[in-house]
């Protein structure tokens, strides 16, 4: 786990991430109105078990709280008319964190990146929302992923850690497990749904 104070870009993350020895990457980006997820990454008690999960061979960054984006309604110059429709304000400081994941504004979060560079030099991402609804919550969500991505890359053979291989069986294992945590979850309304549907069957 490493903490981002400073400002930073693409290119200093890719020289952080340079001299790992796995070739898998974590990000965790959120915003002052995610204050669960705050207190998470400020307990030195939650932060360790995190970083005994994750392992010494792959870094996870985690950027200071961002300002929070909010709808606002234009302003029109007097004698014009308009749409008084609310649009998006995003504060610029923002914006070099979320460009760096091609986020488009700071609803999107909080989240968790799992990134890598692949083999034509270009970055990959699979994104997951976080809970903020309360501090377990939020810790929760965050240790679920750490860790079946931390299974995922300790099954690797160390000779192809540093290969493509990582992150696409850290893909695959990702999706799967919430694919089946979703169908887990909807199940439960399956025997409503057919008993629903059997009624309008010849």
């Amino acid at each position: 786990m490493f903490p981002i104070e400073k400002e930073f870009g693409l290119k200093e993350l890719r020289s952080q991430c340079d001299n790992s020895t796995s070739r898998i990457f974590g990000f965790i980006m959120y915003t002052r109105r995610h204050s669960y997820i705050a207190k998470v990454l400020e307990d030195i008690h939650f932060w360790n078990e995190l970083d005994e999960i994750s392992g010494p061979r792959w870094p996870i960054f985690a950027v200071r709280p961002l300002e929070q984006g909010y709808y606002s309604y234009p302003n029109f110059p007097p004698g014009f008319i308009g749409m008084m429709v609310q649009t998006w304000s995003e504060p610029n400081e923002n914006r070099k964190y979320l460009d760096v994941f091609s986020l488009k504004e700071s609803s999107d979060l909080p989240c968790f990146i799992v990134f890598i560079w692949n083999d034509d030099n270009e970055l990959e991402q699979i994104t997951f929302k976080l809970s903020n609804q309360n501090q377990d919550a939020a810790f929760d969500s965050i240790r679920e992923i750490v860790s079946i991505i931390a299974d995922a890359e300790q099954q690797i053979v160390p000779t192809y850690r540093k290969t493509d291989s990582v992150f696409r069986n850290v893909k695959e294992d990702l999706k799967a497990h919430f694919f089946y945590k979703k169908l887990k979850k909807s199940s439960k309304y399956f025997p409503y749904i057919y008993d629903f549907i059997s009624k309008f069957l010849p």
